[in-house]
């Protein structure tokens, strides 16, 4: 059977141009930061004389990469596991019930996306110092996982198209409302679960600003602000810049790459009925 191509569209050029620009951007990064400083300064680009992973070993040696980076990891793990417990029952509750002023609640939910942080960082940060939480993981924990719109919007949309056939026959077979929801209704939301863990995992992963207002020492802080402290004399650390934003770059590429299928599949579970 012979299969039609598909003819490229404006769109779709764009975004392959976008991408191999992107990919050249990494790749050039993580070729210069093979280089010794002096070369990246003196022949930036210019053939390379020596090749070696020198900066990447001082970023564990003398920049301490391992703290930042489990400082991260830390945030990024327990931001994520409130997040999908608190929006999944939230939205549960708002997909499968009928009461008053329900629209109003995902209308709320929905504006959550429009307002960034920062325009009620002054009353967050007077609550998170009255609470005693100035420059700890706490604080960065409990701003960032109170981000919960995305996900309640796309797991009620989900939890709404799902058969109420399924919701009846737990109830026929005896089970209450908690074990019909952990035992029945949320595995069957783990593709749209998973979705929404590596789309925030990467926005909290990236997050500069608010690590930024509430953290001062260097001991509790991410891997964006070690890479803006290597940022602000670029001339000296230039090669130490290059060598952070690789590494903090990669873990992600690599986790978008083999679960792409399952985010597209996530997102497309929890999408807007047609």
């Amino acid at each position: 059977m012979d299969h039609q191509r598909k003819p490229i569209t404006v769109s779709s050029l764009i975004l392959w141009l976008y991408s191999l620009f992107a990919l050249f951007v990494l790749a050039y990064m993580t070729y210069q930061s093979l280089r010794p400083k002096s070369e990246i300064l003196s022949k930036t680009f210019g053939l390379p004389d020596t090749l070696s992973f020198g900066t990447y070993a001082r970023l564990f040696s003398e920049g301490h990469f391992h703290i930042y980076f489990m400082n991260s990891v830390i945030i990024v793990c327990i931001s994520l596991l409130i997040v999908v417990m608190l929006s999944s029952m939230v939205a549960y509750g708002i997909g499968r019930f009928q009461f008053r002023f329900k629209k109003g609640l995902l209308i709320y939910f929905l504006l959550g996306m429009m307002f960034p942080v920062q325009l009620g960082i002054v009353p967050i940060f007077i609550i998170i110092r009255s609470m005693g939480l100035l420059d700890t993981h706490a604080a960065i924990i409990l701003i960032l996982s109170a981000g919960l719109s995305m996900a309640v919007f796309l797991l009620t949309v989900f939890f709404q198209r799902l058969p109420k056939e399924i919701y009846e026959s737990a109830k026929v077979d005896g089970a209450g409302e908690w074990t019909t929801f952990m035992r029945v209704m949320f595995p069957l939301a783990s593709p749209v679960v998973f979705s929404i863990c590596i789309i925030m995992s990467v926005q909290i992963w990236n997050q500069f600003f608010v690590p930024l207002i509430f953290l001062q020492s260097e001991a509790n802080k991410t891997i964006p602000l070690m890479i803006m402290k290597y940022t602000t004399n670029l001339l000296y650390t230039v090669d130490l810049a290059l060598g952070a934003s690789v590494i903090s770059t990669v873990p992600i590429l690599i986790a978008f790459f083999f679960f792409s299928k399952r985010i597209m599949d996530g997102v497309a579970a929890g999408g807007v009925k047609g």
